[in-house]
């Protein structure tokens, strides 16, 4: 009977999009208020994919790794145009847009405008070369040209046509960015007293994604936020590895000892980070609850580069196993999506009393679980309303129907995170935001979104209704 049924499914076929990791480094300069010109550097990476040939486009960061304004960070996307000569060089012109700021730089309202131009060479999968770009934030004070260094890793981008959700996997390859695990996380940071401050506590919420390298090795991304001890606007977005292995020679095979390292930049929200270079090193504990569960607990230290910022913490750990390695191939496609977005929030309270609207831009990732459920991590960044430097991480649960005959879908959602940054008022950090969508899908895999919503930080100030209006396109993964 089995064979019969596998017989008849229908069996999902893989698609592919070139996808290109940039790192670039600019050592930009802004106007210091008496002070001259002060030293800014910045990274910037990009997470770029080709739809036509040539052309590129995707989400990117920017952060202040040098200088004195550690915190800052600017979220938004790049287009760019490649070309490829005959003997490995590569030209790119490239336009950023984003929002955002911190550290105390001069930001305005948060827009910021990068164009640029790099010629690289291309060594195989990697092109490392040189880069000029003009950093604009046309409400601020900061306005840099400058000659970079760029760093390039080419890849594939492997999915399923979203209309082949439910289908059964036809490769045991890894699909969309391969990551295995994804863990959201709480934190407790002891703040090691300096130059006259006192030891403080500060707490964070935040979120991981793992791809195993071997049976013991990963890596991955994070990022958190400040929710308590009045560090709202504190913000950190890192890379990290580590190893691990199973304590099944004691008895206990769910259980998993390791250690792992993780190094990218932070600050903001008054904790003195310096350039916002940060490190971490952490012993690790990961408890399996059955096969795609666990729960887990770290502690370790984080130190800043620069500046003064030291500091021990403890974290609770609670995951999703995404893909188990040996398992059956001929596992369900479940869903993905990607969206932009921009947000106008009403009359959002300001720590000088009054109260202003602004806008965002933002990214959003969500993954299916069932037909009608999903789970979903976003951020935004302001770009207008003089709330420069001000930023929303969250995470959640929604549900949504299916579309209907001529393309209409409603969907609901309840998030939880931190804001903070550019003047508004959210003492802590921690947020909730509700919100309720219409969304018109015009062709497969790619849909209009208009949402209405409110959010509200845990204790007195924001509390504001918000407006969204996102595009997002859908994909099928494996599961495994």
């Amino acid at each position: 009977m089995s064979l019969l049924l596998t017989a008849g499914a229908a069996w999902a076929q893989t698609e592919q999009l070139k996808m290109s990791l940039e790192m670039r480094f600019d050592p930009a300069h802004i106007d210091a208020d008496g002070h001259g010109r002060e030293r800014l550097g910045l990274v910037t990476t990009s997470l770029l994919f080709e739809p036509a040939y040539g052309w590129w486009v995707g989400p990117a960061v920017v952060g202040a790794a040098t200088g004195q304004r550690g915190g800052f960070f600017v979220l938004g996307g790049q287009v760019a145009r490649r070309w490829h000569s005959t003997d490995n060089w590569v030209a790119q012109l490239g336009l950023l847009m984003g929002g955002g700021g911190g550290g105390g730089a001069p930001v305005g309202g948060g827009l910021m405008l990068v164009p640029s131009a790099s010629l690289s060479y291309d060594w195989g999968s990697v092109q490392t070369g040189l880069s000029w770009s003009s950093v604009n934030m046309p409400s601020g004070r900061i306005g840099s040209r400058q000659i970079g260094l760029v760093l390039n890793w080419d890849g594939r981008f492997r999915y399923f046509d979203a209309g082949e959700v439910g289908d059964r996997l036809s490769t045991a390859e890894h699909t969309g960015l391969g990551f295995d695990r994804l863990m959201l996380d709480s934190a407790q940071l002891r703040v090691k007293a300096h130059g006259g401050v006192s030891a403080s506590t500060v707490r964070l919420v935040g979120a991981r994604a793992e791809r195993r390298w071997g049976p013991n090795v990963y890596w991955g991304v994070e990022t958190a936020a400040a929710t308590h001890g009045g560090a709202d606007g504190y913000m950190e977005l890192l890379g990290t590895g580590g190893w691990e292995v199973s304590a099944s020679a004691i008895g206990l095979s769910d259980l998993y000892l390791g250690a792992r390292v993780a190094l990218g930049l932070g600050g903001g929200g008054a904790v003195e980070t310096g350039g916002g270079t940060l490190g971490k090193a952490a012993g690790v504990l990961r408890w399996e609850l059955g096969r795609d569960a666990f729960v887990g607990f770290e502690a370790g230290a984080v130190r800043s580069g620069s500046g003064m910022y030291n500091a021990r913490y403890a974290q609770w750990q609670v995951g999703l196993q995404l893909d188990h390695p040996g398992a059956p191939r001929d596992a369900p496609v479940v869903g993905l999506a990607w969206s932009g977005s921009v947000q106008h929030v009403l009359k959002a309270a300001r720590k000088d009393g009054r109260q202003l609207d602004l806008d965002t831009v933002g990214i959003k990732l969500k993954r299916l679980v069932g037909p009608n459920f999903y789970v979903t991590g976003q951020a935004h960044s302001a770009v207008a309303g003089e709330a420069g430097a001000y930023s929303v991480g969250l995470a959640g649960a929604g549900v949504q129907t299916g579309l209907s005959d001529n393309g209409w879908r409603l969907s609901v959602e309840m998030l939880a995170g931190a804001a903070g940054g550019g003047g508004v008022a959210n003492q802590g950090g921690a947020v909730a935001q509700g919100m309720a969508y219409l969304g018109l899908s015009l062709n497969p895999g790619s849909e209009w979104q208009l949402g209405v919503g409110r959010i509200r930080g845990q204790q007195t100030g924001l509390n504001s209704r918000v407006i969204d209006l996102g595009w997002t396109r859908s994909f099928g993964v494996g599961q495994r």
